[in-house]
């Protein structure tokens, strides 16, 4: 069984897989604009207190979650 991304990390910060995949950085060996790579949040990756939000459109990513 395959599992998505629920976001991208790149370029110091976090980012909704649909402007990740607008800025062509969900492509596998994809590196930001200072040469590190793409990371990847993964969906059981569950602590969020304070939730993620789309360094670049602003979009809840995950909600924040109680701790």
């Amino acid at each position: 069984m395959a599992y998505e991304p629920v976001a991208f990390v790149y370029d110091a910060d976090v980012h909704c897989p649909d402007c990740a995949r607008d800025a062509g950085m969900d492509k596998e060996g994809a590196v930001d604009s200072e040469g590190n790579p793409v990371g990847v949040v993964a969906p059981w990756d569950d602590n969020y207190p304070d939730g993620l939000y789309c360094g670049t459109c602003g979009d809840e990513i995950v909600a924040p979650t109680e701790g």
